[in-house]
C-alpha cells in the first residue's frame, strides 16, 4: 500500500508548516502578557483579547476552506492569505515599539495586526494539511499516514521551540537601555518580530515547491451546494410538518434527491460527532490564557534556571513530540497484542475524559495557591501595622475589635510600655480605603520611647500585584524625619522622604543584595553604610525599614517587613495537569486530522476541516465567562470547565454508539 515514488514536494509543505506554527505560537505565547503589561489591560480584558483572537483565528478556517474548495483552489488560497499573514505580523511588531506615542495608537495597530494574523492563519489552516494530502496517490495510504504524523510533528516542533525562546526575547533582552517605564521593561517588538520573520520564511518554503506541486482542479462550487442542501432540507421539513407519512431519522434526509446534493447531506450528518467532540475538546483552549496567569502566581525557579510563566506552555509540545512515537512503538502495539480494541471513537472519549481531569488538577493547584495569598483589606477597609523597634514590650489596646479597620470607624489605638520610660500615647486611625498605616515605636534606650509616626499619617496603598519574571520588589520607609535619604540597591538609586514609601525596586530573586545610604536627617543617620545582604523570595513585596543601629552614627540597619507573601509553590506542580491534557490531545488530534482528510469527499477536503471552527466556539465560552465575571474564583472556573467537558464526554459517547 505504500508503493510508488514518495512525493518529495511534501517536505516544502512540512517546512512551511514548521515555520508558520513557530510564527503563530511564538506570537500567541506572549500575547496575553503583552496585553496586560504593555497595553495596560487587566487580567480579564487580557484574557478576552487572547480568546477573541483565538476565536477569529479558528473561525476563518471555514472561510479559507470555502475559498479553497469553491473559488481559488488550495494553492492560491495559501499563497494569498500567507501574504496577509505577513502584513499582520509587520503591523503587530510596529505596534510593540514603545517609542510610538499614545497608548491608543498601540492598541489600534495591535488590533488591526491581530485581525490580519487571524485571517491569514485561519484561512490557510484547513488548506495546508489537505494540500499535502493531495500530493499522494490513492494507493499510497501508508505514505499518507506517515505524512500526517510528520506534519503533526512539525506543528509541535515549531510550537515547542517558539514557546521556549520567544519569552526569552520578551524578558531577557535589554532593547531600550536608558529608558524607564512599563513599555520599556520588556522587549515585545523582538518577541513579535522574530515570529514575523519566521512567517516570511514559511512563505519562501511554500513558493519554493511551486513547480513540483500536484494541484487538484476544482470540481464544483461546494459552498453553494452546501447552502442549497441545507435550504432544501429545512424547506421540505417545514412543508411536511404535521403531515402523516414517512418520518425521516435526521433532518438532512428531507433534502431533495437532486444529483450532487444528497451525498453532501450524508457528509454533514456523518461528521456531526467530530464537530461535537472538537467543540467540547477545545474548551481546553482556556489553558493558553488562564494557565499562563496561574503560572504567574508560582515560583518558577528550578535550581539555577528560572522558568518564565509564558514558557511553561512549552511542556505541551515537548510532551507531544515525545508521546507520539512512544505510543506508536509501545502502547498501541501492546493493546493490539492483547486484542484490546482502542478504536478512534474510544481514543476520542478517553481524550475528552483526560482533558476534563486536567482542569480538576488545575483547580486543586489553584486552591493551594489561594490558601497562601496575603489577606488584603476590602474596598471599605484599611489596615494598621505596628512595628516595635524599641527595647521593651508594647501593649496595644483598641476602642474596637481589630482585624481590618472600617474606614468609617475612626478607631483609636492606645499604647503603653512595659519596662521602659515613656508616655502613654493614643493615636487616631484614619485612612482611605485599601491603605496601610504603619505605626513605628522606636527608642535607643529605656529613657527614650516614643511613637514616631502614625499620628502624622504614614499611610500607603496596599500592593495588589506581585513582581513577575522571577523578581521581588523592595521599597524603603524610615521612621526618621529625614529631608532626603538616598539608597542604592543593585544599581538602582532610591530616594526616601519622611513618612513616605519609596518607589519599588525590582531585584532578581535568590540573589544577594547590598545597598548604601546617605542623606540629610534630623536623626543620627549621616553617610552611613546600610547592612543589606539578603536573599529575597520570588514574588514577595518586601518593604524595608531603615533605622540607625544603637550606638553607631555610621551604620544603619534594614528590617524586612512583608506586604505580600512570596510565591511558595513551585511551578513544577503544573506538570501533572499539562501531562494529562497532552495525553488527551495525542489521542484526539492526530485521529481528527487524518479522519478529516480520509473521510471527506474529493471536492471537500478543505471544508471538511470545519471542525477547526469549534475552537472558535470554545474561545467564545472562555471569553464570555472572563468578561461576565460570573465565576469569582479562578479555581471554581477551572472546575466549571471540567464539568462542561465531562458533560460533553457523556454526550459524545452516546452519539458515537
Amino acid at each position: 500500500q505504500g508503493k510508488g515514488k514518495y512525493p518529495k514536494q511534501v517536505f516544502f509543505i512540512i517546512g512551511n508548516e514548521f515555520c508558520e506554527r513557530f510564527s503563530f505560537y511564538g506570537m500567541r505565547t506572549v500575547l496575553i502578557l503583552y496585553a496586560r503589561n504593555f497595553l495596560s489591560f487587566d487580567d480579564d480584558t487580557s484574557t478576552s483579547i487572547f480568546h477573541a483572537f483565538t476565536m477569529l483565528a479558528y473561525f476563518f478556517p471555514l472561510v479559507g476552506g470555502i475559498l479553497a474548495d469553491s473559488y481559488w483552489g488550495k494553492y492560491k488560497t495559501i499563497a494569498y492569505l500567507s501574504i496577509v499573514y505577513v502584513i499582520g505580523h509587520v503591523m503587530k511588531t510596529i505596534a510593540a515599539i514603545p517609542f510610538i506615542p499614545g497608548n491608543t495608537t498601540h492598541i489600534v495597530l495591535s488590533m488591526i495586526g491581530l485581525l490580519l494574523i487571524a485571517m491569514g492563519t485561519g484561512g490557510i489552516k484547513p488548506c495546508v494539511s489537505s494540500f499535502g494530502g493531495d500530493q499522494f496517490k490513492l494507493h499510497q495510504t501508508v505514505y499518507l499516514s506517515q505524512f500526517f504524523s510528520m506534519f503533526y510533528f512539525a506543528i509541535n516542533s515549531g510550537a515547542l521551540i517558539s514557546k521556549f525562546i520567544t519569552p526569552m526575547f520578551r524578558a531577557d533582552l535589554d532593547c531600550y537601555p536608558g529608558h524607564v517605564g512599563p513599555k520599556y521593561d520588556e522587549c515585545y517588538a523582538v518577541a513579535f518580530g522574530v515570529p514575523g520573520f519566521l512567517m516570511l520564511l514559511a512563505v519562501g518554503f511554500f513558493f519554493a515547491g511551486t513547480k513540483y506541486y500536484n494541484r487538484v482542479p476544482l470540481q464544483s462550487n461546494v459552498f453553494w451546494k452546501l447552502c442549497k442542501c441545507v435550504y432544501s432540507a429545512l424547506r421540505n421539513k417545514w412543508k411536511r410538518r404535521g403531515q402523516k407519512g414517512e418520518e425521516h431519522w435526521h433532518w438532512v434526509d428531507y433534502a431533495d434527491e437532486s444529483i450532487g446534493i444528497r451525498w453532501i447531506a450524508w457528509m454533514l450528518w456523518g461528521v456531526r460527532v467530530v464537530f461535537k467532540w472538537e467543540f467540547n475538546w477545545k474548551k481546553s483552549e482556556a489553558q493558553g490564557s488562564r494557565w499562563t496567569l496561574q503560572a504567574l502566581q508560582l515560583d518558577g525557579t528550578w535550581g539555577s534556571f528560572y522558568m518564565k510563566p509564558d514558557q511553561m506552555d512549552v511542556v505541551n509540545p515537548l510532551l507531544i513530540i515525545s508521546l507520539i512515537p512512544l505510543f506508536e512503538v509501545t502502547l498501541y502495539p501492546l493493546l493490539r497484542h492483547y486484542k484490546i480494541n482502542f478504536s478512534p471513537i474510544r481514543k476520542m472519549t478517553v481524550g475528552l475524559l483526560l482533558a476534563g481531569l486536567s482542569f480538576v488538577f488545575a483547580a486543586a493547584l489553584q486552591f493551594a495557591i489561594d490558601a497562601g495569598k496575603t489577606p488584603l483589606p476590602s474596598n471599605n477597609q484599611f489596615s494598621v501595622r505596628v512595628i516595635n523597634l524599641s527595647p521593651c514590650d508594647v501593649n496595644l489596646t483598641s476602642s474596637k475589635p481589630l482585624t481590618f479597620v472600617s474606614v468609617d470607624q475612626n478607631d483609636q489605638l492606645s499604647f503603653d510600655y512595659t519596662g521602659c520610660n515613656g508616655n502613654y500615647v493614643t493615636i487616631q486611625t484614619n485612612a482611605t480605603s485599601g491603605n496601610v498605616i504603619d505605626v513605628f515605636i522606636s527608642g535607643d534606650d529605656a529613657s527614650d520611647v516614643v511613637v514616631v509616626s502614625g499620628h502624622i499619617g504614614c499611610a500607603y496603598k496596599v500592593p495588589t500585584s506581585k513582581p513577575e519574571n522571577g523578581k521581588s520588589s523592595v521599597t524603603f520607609i524610615t521612621p526618621y524625619d529625614v529631608k532626603d535619604l538616598h539608597v542604592n540597591v543593585s544599581d538602582h538609586d532610591v530616594t526616601i522622604k519622611a513618612n513616605e514609601r519609596s518607589k519599588p525596586v525590582q531585584v532578581q530573586s535568590g540573589r544577594n543584595c547590598q545597598g548604601w545610604c546617605h542623606g540629610e536627617c534630623t536623626s543620627p543617620i549621616n553617610q552611613a553604610k546600610l547592612i543589606f545582604r539578603t536573599i529575597l523570595p520570588m514574588g514577595s513585596f518586601d518593604p524595608s525599614l531603615i533605622r540607625s543601629v544603637p550606638g553607631s552614627k555610621q551604620v544603619v540597619r534594614r528590617f524586612a517587613l512583608i506586604d505580600m507573601n512570596p510565591n511558595n509553590i513551585n511551578i513544577a506542580w503544573m506538570l501533572p495537569q499539562y501531562f494529562v491534557i497532552t495525553v488527551g490531545e495525542v489521542f484526539l488530534s492526530i485521529t481528527g486530522l487524518e479522519f478529516s482528510y480520509t473521510q471527506a469527499p474529493p471536492s471537500m477536503k478543505s471544508v471538511m476541516t470545519r471542525w477547526l471552527l469549534t475552537v472558535s466556539m470554545g474561545s467564545v465560552i472562555v471569553l464570555v465567562i472572563a468578561k461576565s465575571k460570573m465565576i469569582a474564583r479562578q479555581a471554581h472556573e477551572f472546575l466549571f470547565f471540567a464539568a462542561l467537558i465531562g458533560v460533553a464526554t457523556i454526550i459524545f459517547a452516546l452519539l458515537a454508539r
